[in-house]
């Protein structure tokens, strides 16, 4: 028997992109793997937190910038400098977001919208005949129940959805710029530095090539460091393997959007 979270998760498995398509679900995503992060500094720093401890790009970086979240200090330190390095990059290698790619994801994400919630009225209705059998077994009349109901939330959300209002130009643009320039952003860096890809439910993820990219900015002076504990640490962390590594023949850095939609996910 499956639980309604064990369900999601098949639906999840079978479609990965389905939960990350829809605007509305977008802007649910853990802001981690976004590129534009705000930075919010504590009220009161203790005299400690005056230390230099890097510099970013001309400015100073102090140690009571770094959090104090139970995560070790190079997570912390990656954590603050990445969202300002990935800006710059994409900046500087023209790697921005087009209104003709924000369209493309737009319609890709209407059309999925469209066909995933076609895909589970049809679902649904098969669940409800199926429920008025006699012939199922206490685990089969449970699962098909909670399958049932996981459907039923989902048609509720969705009824909530359509009752807000629609986001503008602007508010999509927001919603899609980050990925778009994060896939971009991904595929530049893995051709330009190459190394080991991770595997993370975002997709692939260019390790080795973001730890060659923190090099060079420290190689090119954009990147210093005034702690040097930090920076072991800091490189070590980089150095670590993924728990899931893509083999160099299979690395595809082509977006979801630009794939077709999946025919179905749902089990039978």
């Amino acid at each position: 028997m499956r639980s309604e979270t064990a369900v999601l998760m098949l639906i999840r498995s079978q479609a990965p992109v389905a939960d990350r398509t829809p605007a509305g679900k977008l802007g649910e995503m853990n802001l981690r793997f976004l590129l534009i992060i705000a930075l919010f500094l504590p009220a009161a720093i203790p005299a400690a937190a005056d230390e230099r401890v890097a510099s970013l790009l001309g400015e100073d970086i102090m140690r009571g910038q770094l959090a104090r979240d139970g995560r070790g200090v190079a997570q912390q330190f990656a954590a603050l400098i990445w969202p300002r390095i990935a800006r710059h990059y994409v900046d500087n290698h023209g790697l921005n977001a087009t209104a003709a790619e924000l369209a493309e994801l737009q319609a890709y994400d209407d059309a999925f919208e469209k066909k995933d919630r076609a895909q589970r009225k049809r679902k649904l209705a098969e669940l409800d005949q199926r429920l008025t059998s006699n012939e199922l077994s206490p685990e089969q009349r449970a699962h098909s129940e909670d399958f049932r109901n996981t459907l039923q939330r989902l048609e509720q959300h969705d009824a909530e959805a359509d009752a807000l209002p629609k986001p503008d130009s602007a508010g999509h643009a927001a919603t899609y710029a980050p990925w778009i320039e994060m896939w971009k952003m991904n595929k530049a860096l893995y051709e330009q530095y190459g190394g080991v890809v991770a595997l993370t439910e975002f997709g692939p993820d260019p390790r080795g090539a973001r730890a060659a990219l923190f090099a060079d900015y420290e190689k090119q002076g954009w990147l210093n460091f005034y702690d040097e504990p930090l920076r072991e640490q800091f490189f070590a962390m980089l150095a670590e393997k993924p728990r899931i590594v893509v083999r160099p023949g299979e690395v595809d850095f082509t977006p979801y959007w630009k794939k077709p939609i999946p025919s179905s996910y749902y089990s039978d």
